[in-house]
């Protein structure tokens, strides 16, 4: 397979193609190779490697983030937690306690009618199916078997952040350092390896806020670049420079982030240096 072109990014990729100073706010995309440094990973900071480039972009119109935990219901009925318990002590050995608690669960199971239409029902299941062991106690008994219902955390949740940039060129210098911007973008997120048995990670992104507002906004932990979608029609009609330059146009891109967000990632309270945290 033929080599591949340099990755290193030319410096000063940004737009507007001018001098960024303290007066305005923008976000800086810095790319990193990505590498491995064990099985788990706690720090997504261990996962950069080499330093490719990095891109300024103005704040786009549209800046929001939104964190998420993984929770979901659960149920545990009478016998369920019986068996747990008669599980736990005879994984820890302790027989005598296992053969009192399943003396215990015969003497409740024994004459119990929710029981029998349990173990009933689980019976038809086997022959015919799709009957639920609640339609035949609601159905004789008028009850049903309690379940516990509660709802259990189960881990946390990646953030994806989407962002939408509009170009406009303005002269020739900016329109080649605009295409020079999504090329970059795009390969980027594209892996290594063409024709090999095994493909390289795509490289990865660190997003930063530069101005005076980072102090109020939250914080990116090292991403993915998972989509970008360009419009070369920003303005709803195709129309270019002389040089064939499109006068406007659009680009959509949807980083997620590579590890979840922890209570130990934040700073303290009277510590502004997080902003509102991640």
């Amino acid at each position: 397979p033929k080599p591949a072109a340099p990755e290193k990014l030319p410096s000063g990729l940004r737009y507007p193609y001018s001098t960024i100073d303290n007066t305005q706010d923008f976000l800086k995309f810095t790319i990193f190779k990505y590498k491995r440094s064990g099985v788990i990973t706690r720090d997504s900071n261990s996962l950069k490697a080499d330093l490719i480039g990095n891109i300024i972009l103005p704040i786009p119109a549209s800046l929001a983030d939104s964190n998420n935990a993984d929770w979901g219901q659960s149920n545990m009925n009478f016998m369920q937690a019986a068996g747990v318990q008669l599980g736990s002590d005879m994984m820890e050995g302790k027989m005598e306690d296992a053969g009192k608690g399943v003396n215990s669960m015969v003497a409740k199971l024994k004459g119990n009618p929710l029981v029998k239409q349990y173990f009933a029902a689980q019976a038809v299941n086997s022959i015919a199916g799709n009957i639920g062991v609640d339609q035949v106690t609601a159905r004789q008994s008028g009850q049903v078997i309690n379940p516990n219902m509660e709802l259990l955390f189960k881990g946390p949740a990646l953030r994806t952040f989407t962002y939408q940039f509009k170009f406009t060129p303005r002269f020739q210098k900016e329109a080649q350092t605009v295409r020079t911007i999504i090329k970059a973008f795009k390969r980027s997120m594209a892996p290594e390896g063409s024709g090999q048995a095994m493909l390289k990670t795509p490289k990865v992104f660190e997003i930063q806020y530069l101005g005076k507002a980072q102090d109020y906004l939250n914080r990116i932990k090292l991403c993915a670049l998972k989509s970008c979608g360009v419009n070369y029609t920003g303005d709803g009609t195709w129309a270019t420079y002389n040089d064939g330059a499109p006068i406007s146009m659009t680009m959509d891109l949807s980083f997620t982030e590579l590890t979840p967000v922890y209570a130990e990632d934040y700073k303290g309270y009277n510590d502004s240096s997080d902003g509102v945290g991640f």
